[in-house]
């Protein structure tokens, strides 16, 4: 990672090389964008993410072909993991949990030992990649859910809230994921996302879920949904308790891997 003592010459021999190409019609930093902040998220960029991401951040990276699990296409400006309401851009606090704790099952790595500043940096050039982050519009503040309930967080309301949330699984969610989770269902092959990429209904007897293990993160996928994919979001349609039922039956699908 860059040291911080070696910033200020990095980022003037920077200027320098890259200025005269955004002079020639290059792909410039926005106006309101720290030019600092920027370059510096430029450089952790093609250091970190170009290989999956591309170099322009299309998603186009040498390894995006190979990939089950495509890579995001920043310039779209859609995410899947979020806290803000369907539709809505995710929060920085959302980027930097993505960032930090990877996407398990995918090529997505964990990035926990990334500066605070590089990663502060790094989120200023990906959010410089798509219009929509100038959109007021599209901001939103997270949604307010439920904490876990005490009887889940201690196990002893696990089997029977398991129990209530198969027969509810079973007509909302196996159409896609398949009567045992292993996203299988009937509905499963054949879906695409916005970006026209193939995608598999998640495996739910996995040890780890793409959007985090805990109990609120699962609750959080259910209720919110996953942006740009078929995985919509159920709050507004179930319970916040049939929800807790639901989640409390995907964690007793989960498996050891072997």
């Amino acid at each position: 990672m860059i040291q911080n003592t070696f910033l200020p010459l990095w980022l003037g021999l920077a200027w320098l090389i890259v200025g005269p190409v955004w002079l020639r019609g290059g792909d410039p930093a926005p106006d309101d964008t720290d030019l600092h902040l920027y370059l510096q998220g430029r450089f952790v960029f093609e250091k970190n993410c170009v290989l999956c991401h591309g170099r322009s951040g299309r998603g186009d990276g040498p390894w995006a072909e190979e990939l089950i699990d495509k890579p995001r296409n920043f310039r779209v400006g859609i995410f899947k993991f979020r806290s803000t309401p369907c539709g809505f851009l995710p929060t920085d606090d959302d980027l930097r949990n993505t960032i930090r704790s990877g996407i398990s099952g995918t090529a997505m790595p964990k990035f926990d030992t990334l500066l605070e500043n590089d990663l502060t940096a790094v989120l200023t050039y990906i959010k410089s990649l798509s219009r929509r982050w100038k959109d007021k519009a599209l901001h939103a503040k997270p949604v307010e859910l439920p904490e876990v309930p005490d009887g889940l967080l201690r196990g002893t309301d696990l089997a029977a809230r398991a129990a209530a949330g198969r027969s509810l699984f079973l007509l909302t969610c196996a159409t896609c994921h398949g009567e045992t989770g292993r996203g299988d269902g009937p509905a499963a092959k054949g879906l695409v996302d916005v970006w026209e990429h193939p995608i598999v209904p998640a495996n739910l007897g996995l040890p780890h879920h793409k959007s985090g293990d805990s109990m609120d993160r699962l609750f959080r996928t259910i209720a919110l949904g996953l942006d740009g994919t078929p995985m919509v979001g159920f709050r507004g349609t179930l319970q916040d308790d049939q929800i807790w039922n639901l989640v409390a039956y995907i964690k007793s699908l989960e498996r050891p891997q072997e």
